[in-house]
């Protein structure tokens, strides 16, 4: 099952980077434009964050039950804190990918309700900033395949 939900997650952030772009792109577009918020850009945020809400919830599934690194960490906790790659995953990929998810729907729905473009970009900006600093860039597409 691990293997099964890590291939899955890192899937899901390809598409998330994906739709992610589309959506931040659409959203300076119309702000520079001074267009109002319309329903193309409220099509990609709503699947933006549909898609950041599921990515959460197969990150929380390995952090909480799936993962080996996870769960051999909490058995001993202040060790598992000097492994710089434990670390991160512990206390600075869900935390911050936590605050990301938070941001994305806070833009989509500043964009919708203020009619506003500019501020769903700005969300969608700094979430996306935090998601790339986030990422685990250093893993293979498919883990479970190498």
């Amino acid at each position: 099952m691990y293997t099964f939900f890590l291939d899955l997650h890192n899937l899901l952030r390809w598409a998330l980077a994906i739709v992610g772009v589309a959506a931040l792109v659409m959203a300076w577009a119309g702000a520079a434009s001074r267009a109002p918020w319309n329903s193309a850009q409220n099509g990609v945020g709503r699947a933006f964050t549909i898609l950041m809400d599921v990515q959460v919830l197969v990150g929380v599934l390995l952090y909480a039950v799936f993962s080996p690194i996870t769960t051999n960490a909490f058995r001993d906790f202040g060790a598992a804190m000097k492994v710089d790659q434990t670390r991160f995953f512990l206390v600075e990929h869900m935390p911050l990918m936590l605050i990301a998810l938070v941001l994305f729907h806070l833009g989509a729905v500043r964009g919708r309700k203020a009619n506003s473009p500019l501020q769903a970009a700005i969300y969608y900006t700094i979430g996306l900033a935090l998601v790339a600093y986030a990422i685990p860039w250093g893993r293979p597409l498919l883990p479970g395949l190498t």
